[in-house]
Order: structure tokens, then sequence, then C-alpha cells
């Protein structure tokens, strides 16, 4: 009688654990099954009709065309503007050199005249950034207009150095300068000495006059530079 009385009470306890197991798996899929559903209605934050993760392209004009700047396309101007409250009126109101059709050299981030300068070519979507924190002394295209030269300006030691950047506009990437005619200079790209003054001599050679940074006198010398 008292084992029947024990294996009735086994029996119990045993019940009320099925059942409690039973509840908890229950809880379990129906927690899971909440989840789901809110990770399926979550929706990033809209603001006018935009989600708050998508990049806002931004249309303007110049010279009677119409152009879209992108931040996959173009990060650098892209960026650059958007830390302003209003980056559609900023990017309107930047410098702009037109260099062929569908290309600008864009003045930005501009302090006291000096600026960076960023070469932007809408149909090929590609840009070159030329310089940071100098002023543009000149722009000379080549004989054949496939070619373009750059020179820059920046004081150091409160005298006038100057940065030449020749660039591939096919491309949009600059060249690397070659010494001619036994040049014993250093390379003119990097504000090292000042020039007076860039030629094309053909489609191939570019020449500068600048002074001669091995004397102490202010006296020029000529050298020539393949850019080809």
């Amino acid at each position: 009688m008292k084992g029947m009385v024990m294996l009735k009470n086994w029996g119990i306890l045993l019940l009320i654990a099925i059942c409690i197991g039973l509840a908890g798996c229950n809880t379990s899929a129906n927690a899971k099954e909440t989840t789901d559903q809110l990770q399926e209605n979550e929706q990033p934050i809209v603001q006018d009709g935009l989600r708050e993760e998508d990049p806002q392209d931004l249309s303007f004009t110049l010279e009677e065309q119409t152009y879209k700047l992108t931040q996959k396309e173009f990060p650098i101007l892209y960026q650059y503007i958007n830390n302003f409250e209003d980056p559609e009126q900023t990017l309107k109101n930047l410098t702009y050199t037109q260099i062929q059709k569908d290309q600008f050299l864009v003045e930005f981030a501009c302090h006291k005249n000096r600026c960076s300068h960023l070469l932007i070519d809408f149909k090929q979507k590609l840009s070159y950034l030329l310089s940071d924190i100098s002023s543009l002394v000149s722009i000379q295209p080549s004989p054949e207009g496939n070619y373009v030269a750059f020179l820059f300006e920046r004081l150091r030691e409160d005298e006038p150095k100057h940065q030449l950047m020749v660039m591939d506009l096919q491309t949009v990437q600059t060249v690397e300068l070659e010494a001619a005619d036994g040049n014993v200079l250093a390379k003119p790209n990097y504000y090292q000495y000042a020039i007076q003054s860039v030629t094309f001599m053909n489609e191939e050679k570019i020449r500068i006059i600048s002074e001669d940074p091995k004397e102490e006198v202010n006296d020029t010398i000529t050298s020539q530079w393949i850019y080809q």
C-alpha cells in the first residue's frame, strides 16, 4: 500500500515536470516569434522621405549643365560640403574653373587665400586632389589639349615656393616628370624653389624658368622635363 502511494506521488511529480517543460517551450517560441516580428517591422528613421543612412545626392548647374554630386563617386568634396548646415548652397558657392567639357578645378576649404584644389570629371565620375593649403598661380594647357599644368604656391619662411603638377586629362591622374637635357634640379613638385613660368614645348616636354636653389643670389635657371 505504501509503495503504491509513493508510485502515485512520483507520477504526479513527473506530470508536473512535463507541464512546466511544455510551458517553457511555448514561452520561448512565443518570445522568438515576437522578436522576429519586431525585427521585420523595424525600419530606419525616415526624414523628408529619405532613410537616415541613405546619402543625399546633390544637383547643381555649371556652364548651363546640371551635374550630380554623390558620396560614392566624389567622396572628398561630398564630405566637405556636408560639414555645413546648407550643403547645397555651400556647393554652389565654391570656385570652379572649367578645364574641359565636364571637367572642373574646384577650390574648397579655403583659408587666407589658400585652398585645397580638386580636379573633378563629372562624365567619367573621377576626381583627383591636386593640392592642399596653397594658392593657384596658373593653368597651362598642352598643345594637343590632353594635358594641363597646374602651378601652386606656398610661402616658406615668407618666400614663395611652387609646386608644378601635370595632369593627364583622359585618365584624371598626374604624370611623373622626368628630367631632360641633363637637368640637375629636383623635381618641381615639392615646393622646393620658386618657378617664374611654365611652357609646353611640344607633345613631350615642358620648360620651366625657376630660381636656382643652389645660388645665394636671386638667379634663374631654365630646365626641361619630359611629361609623357
